[in-house]
């Protein structure tokens, strides 16, 4: 498969991916009163639209590019690459039932920390780091949208 094919196969697959967030984000739960753009499902439809104008955008670079037959190295070539994707993959599909029995704090944490020391090189892993990034994200998104913006997240045996 050419650079050139994968590009708008993908494109045209992110553009799918757009339009089920945008519809499956108008089955989220809404608050009573308040301004209805900081609902729960206001977020998720933003970034809907961004993807699909992203993946239009990345069809039409591809169409303009010249049809030079380069070949894509695919990801599957190495261990290391479907070990990571398959653990990523593990990560996004454990991550709501963690959520649901230890609540949205612990379970991001969780999740941030793992998949940081994961992806990140091996001489360059500093656990402080790492942990003190994945607390620091999950504390502003906590913050923000718990404390401030109101939206209610599953509350689990922690926090």
């Amino acid at each position: 498969m050419t650079k050139r094919n994968a590009d708008i196969t993908a494109g045209i697959a992110f553009f799918a991916f757009a339009g089920l967030l945008f519809i499956g984000s108008g089955f989220m739960p809404t608050r009573n009163g308040g301004i209805p753009a900081l609902n729960t499902g206001f977020y998720p439809r933003i970034l809907a639209v961004l993807l699909a104008i992203l993946s239009v955008l990345m069809v039409v670079e591809a169409i303009r590019k010249q049809k030079t037959e380069e070949q894509v190295e695919t990801w599957w070539n190495t261990k290391s690459a479907f070990f990571m994707f398959f653990i990523t993959l593990l990560l996004l599909v454990s991550y709501p039932p963690i959520m649901k029995t230890f609540g949205f704090a612990t379970a991001s944490f969780l999740f941030i920390t793992i998949l940081t020391w994961l992806l990140s090189e091996k001489g360059n892993r500093k656990p402080v780091w790492i942990i003190g990034i994945s607390l620091g994200i999950t504390a502003i998104v906590y913050v923000i949208f718990k404390m401030i913006l109101a939206i209610p997240f599953p509350q689990g045996m922690l926090l």
